[in-house]
């Protein structure tokens, strides 16, 4: 049971609409994602249950440049953008006139 309560619609339309971002990317790139992933779990899994020992500032740079180094390979991978936002993109600037 949550002691928080529910959003208020107000709450759902005045925040700012993000737009999701697909990319798809080719074998290589999925397989470094993956590698990257099971090493920031790894070393924050193993680290998780030491007895007595504090997680110290290498660790949390450790995985900070793991994670980013997976921003990087992500960010590497084309984007895919749905038919759906192409054509109303189409339409927009042919139709309509938009820039």
């Amino acid at each position: 049971m949550s002691s928080l309560p529910p959003p208020s619609r107000s709450d759902k339309t005045s925040a700012p609409k993000l737009q999701l971002v697909s990319r798809r990317g080719d074998r290589e790139q999925g397989r470094a994602l993956e590698a990257l992933g099971h090493a920031v779990e790894y070393l924050v899994d193993s680290r998780m249950f030491l007895m007595g020992e504090t997680s110290r500032e290498a660790d949390a740079e450790a995985v900070q440049i793991l994670m980013r180094a997976s921003r990087t390979v992500f960010e590497g991978c084309p984007v895919v953008v749905p038919v759906r936002r192409r054509l109303r993109r189409w339409a927009e600037e042919h139709l309509f006139g938009a820039a």
